[in-house]
């Protein structure tokens, strides 16, 4: 950008620039010379007020990334089952075709109560639209051959302050979780050997154990569906019996495509009230059951919370204060909240619901190759004074981002 000829001998002098020019030029040549103005809060992913088109910066290089140990659903197929019911306990001995060994996507139930003509159903989940969302065929839910009386949640190998689980009084809040259950569980290999006291549980229940107890073993792919289960029939005290016959073959789901959680790129544009979040993953999901997408919109300035301010799964520290939150679990259920400075909780009731409706004037779309779009009214974001800043992430439900874009993030 000389301003001078390109050779070293000139017929004439330089022509005399006027002051408006002269101050044009400077301004393309610093133009050339620098790039953006760094983002003075960190933020990679912003939308300054009265800017209504942003491309995010450093999409591939700044999201943090953690790729989760996943493990194949034919791994948790029963090839063996037994019972025996002794005085006090009901001591269960299954064999896996691979092992029980994940903490973070296996996990067993057992289901017990009185052996006799009753069927009753179990669901994962209250919502019947959960499964036709997900991209693949997916058991939700079982048909007991028996009473359901007491069940108890095995979601990991080894015990520890969230597993076992056991359910007796209500379906939702545990009775007793953890080393308190009182519940022996060991794993050899693809051996599992639990024992559970009968007696303990039933006088909670405030019956008698029944005479002939039945058990049934569900495995599952956690936060998905059912994988196999499996029903050793009516156990008196002093018996030991074999599972019966399966009455369904077992549900193999397909791995998650890691690639799609993934951020390829982002951009934000407000127009007409509404502010729209566009973004790319590095492959398009086709597992909605195991994908979820996290946006949190922070005022500017932001604030830094007074206290530790956590995301959804309480896996990573957020660096500001957010005013709006989507979570988008498939492209037709969503769930949107306002902080209001205060209250930054997440949706917990999700087990519980029956439906799920897209809160008012939020709308996503898959525009198919990867790429996804969310619609927010602006008036509902809060924006500050300067306009509002994004971070995002995608993960598996109920466990931490595998990745998380928008600022480095202090692990907890």
């Amino acid at each position: 950008m000389s301003l001078a000829g390109s050779t070293s001998r000139q017929a004439h002098p330089p022509r005399r620039i006027p002051h408006r020019a002269a101050l044009l030029s400077a301004l393309l040549l610093a133009a050339c010379s620098r790039g953006p103005k760094p983002n003075p809060y960190g933020l990679d992913c912003v939308l300054p007020e009265g800017v209504s088109e942003s491309a995010c910066a450093h999409v591939a290089e700044h999201q943090q990334v953690h790729k989760p140990t996943l493990t194949g659903a034919r791994e948790l197929v029963l090839t063996a089952l037994s019972a025996t019911r002794t005085a006090t306990h009901l001591v269960v001995d299954a064999t896996f075709q691979g092992a029980f060994r994940n903490e973070a996507d296996q996990n067993l139930y057992l289901f017990l109560g009185e052996a006799g003509d009753t069927r009753t159903p179990y669901a994962l989940t209250a919502d019947p639209q959960y499964a036709a969302d997900l991209g693949y065929p997916v058991r939700t839910a079982l048909e007991l051959p028996h009473r359901l009386e007491v069940r108890v949640g095995i979601m990991a190998p080894a015990v520890s302050g969230y597993t076992p689980q056991v359910y007796v009084r209500d379906a939702v809040h545990a009775d007793a979780v953890g080393p308190d259950a009182a519940v022996v569980q060991r794993v050899d290999g693809p051996r599992l050997h639990v024992e559970v006291p009968l007696e303990r549980y039933y006088r909670l229940k405030g019956t008698p154990v029944p005479r002939a107890l039945s058990v049934t073993v569900a495995t599952a792919r956690d936060y998905v569906g059912f994988i196999d289960h499996r029903t050793v029939p009516a156990l008196a005290e002093g018996d030991t019996r074999e599972a019966a016959p399966r009455d369904a073959e077992p549900v193999l789901y397909p791995s998650l495509d890691a690639r799609s959680h993934r951020f390829k790129a982002v951009s934000l544009r407000q127009e007409g009230g509404t502010t729209t979040v566009a973004l790319e993953l590095a492959a398009p999901v086709t597992d909605w059951a195991q994908t979820n997408l996290q946006f949190f919109f922070v005022p500017l300035p932001p604030t830094r919370p007074r206290d530790a301010l956590m995301d959804s799964s309480h896996a990573v520290t957020l660096p500001y204060a957010w005013a709006h939150y989507c979570a988008v679990y498939s492209p037709r259920r969503m769930f949107c909240k306002a902080s209001g400075g205060r209250d930054f909780s997440y949706d917990t009731a999700y087990a519980e619901r029956t439906t799920l409706e897209a809160p008012a004037g939020v709308r996503f779309r898959d525009e198919g190759g990867g790429r996804y779009v969310l619609d927010v009214p602006t008036a509902s974001l809060g924006a500050g004074p300067e306009g509002f800043g994004l971070l995002l992430a995608v993960g598996r439900d109920g466990f931490g981002p595998t990745a998380f874009y928008g600022k480095p993030l202090i692990p907890k």
